[in-house]
């Protein structure tokens, strides 16, 4: 069986004020993915893009930053608040460094071929980690609002249904709305995968050990005990004593 067949059909939402360039990333999408797409849907506005997340499935947008002279970067807040993955596409490459702070996954240049489209829509299904991730901020939604947390400030993360739970000190908690795979793909280095329901930030791990039988367990600064898989120990035990 080849990588191909093995990807995920996806809803794709794409956000673009241009109609001709909307329609052509439509063609390519229906083009690279064929019976891999479950749907493609174009929005040429931030009202319009809202309301279609309200009420329909996505799992990847497609999103110019200037829409109609709308901010850019509060359209970016809401879109990375939401469950899906974002891609940039913008003639704008001056905007990509900051674009990936907020917890992109990628960034298409305008104008882009078929192969660019190609990369970005398999990367969108692959659940491995990317290393060389740059995200400064994961933005939650709170009454309404969208208000960016950096995740320096993190201790861990804990997945609790479709949102995961993000810890700091003194007990304070904040919900996303990201599965813990989505995630992966984007959070830095500093960040670790403890358990298949944990992350953890590396610079607050106080000690991690064998606890009992066949179980693992890892304490953070704040004296916070959580779990650790047996895998995940041998993996984070290199990291500390290499």
């Amino acid at each position: 069986m080849n990588r191909e067949s093995q990807l995920m059909p996806m809803n794709i939402l794409i956000v673009e004020d241009e109609y001709p360039t909307a329609e052509y990333t439509q063609q390519l999408c229906r083009e690279i993915l064929q019976d891999r797409i479950l749907s493609v849907t174009m929005v040429h506005d931030l009202a319009g893009a809202l309301a279609h997340v309200e009420k329909n499935a996505v799992d990847l947008c497609l999103l110019d930053l200037n829409l109609h002279g709308e901010n850019g970067y509060e359209l970016l807040q809401t879109a990375a608040a939401q469950s899906f993955h974002t891609v940039i596409v913008s003639a704008y490459p001056d905007q990509a460094l900051e674009a990936f702070q907020y917890g992109v996954l990628d960034f298409i240049v305008k104008p882009f071929g078929k192969k660019r489209l190609q990369e970005v829509l398999n990367r969108a299904q692959d659940q491995t980690k990317n290393d060389d991730a740059s995200t400064k901020y994961l933005s939650v939604r709170v009454k309404e609002k969208y208000r960016l947390i950096e995740i320096e400030t993190i201790m861990y993360m804990k997945s609790v249904g479709a949102y995961v739970e993000l810890h700091f000190k003194e007990g304070k908690m904040e919900l996303l709305l990201k599965t813990m795979n989505r995630l992966e793909q984007i959070l830095p280095a500093y960040f670790f995968r403890t358990h298949r329901s944990y992350f953890v930030n590396l610079n607050e791990i106080e000690s991690f050990c064998h606890a009992s039988g066949g179980t693992y367990e890892l304490t953070l600064k704040d004296g916070t005990a959580l779990p650790l898989s047996r895998s995940k120990y041998k993996i984070l035990y290199g990291i500390f004593h290499n």
